[in-house]
């Protein structure tokens, strides 16, 4: 088995590439390997945020915060996702939760 971290970066390098498709094939082996490894799962989120996957994207940064409640990169992305999608208030309460979890850090 790769170690997750050489996974991370073949996937890093596929997203750099604008290879999404395949970029989304290795976070998701990095996920279902490695399921706390919180990199993998914001990468994913953040490319099927590129492909304008938008509920691929939610599920995936949700999946990161559960992991770390206290990250509060993961809400911000979490609200750009839901901006993306028009989930306004949705976007407005991950922002708030992102700055409240900065604030506590």
């Amino acid at each position: 088995m790769e170690p997750k971290e050489e996974l991370y970066d073949q996937a890093l390098t596929l997203f750099a590439q604008n290879e999404l498709e395949e970029a989304i094939r290795v976070f998701l082996d990095i996920t279902q390997k490695h399921p706390d490894y919180i990199e993998g799962h914001m990468g994913l989120a953040h490319s099927y945020e590129r492909m304008q996957n938008y509920d691929g994207a939610i599920e995936a940064v949700k999946n990161a915060i559960d992991l770390n409640p206290h990250d509060s990169l993961a809400y911000s992305s979490l609200s750009m996702f839901y901006q993306r999608k028009g989930m306004i208030s949705e976007a407005e309460e991950a922002m708030a939760q992102a700055a409240t979890v900065k604030m506590k850090n």
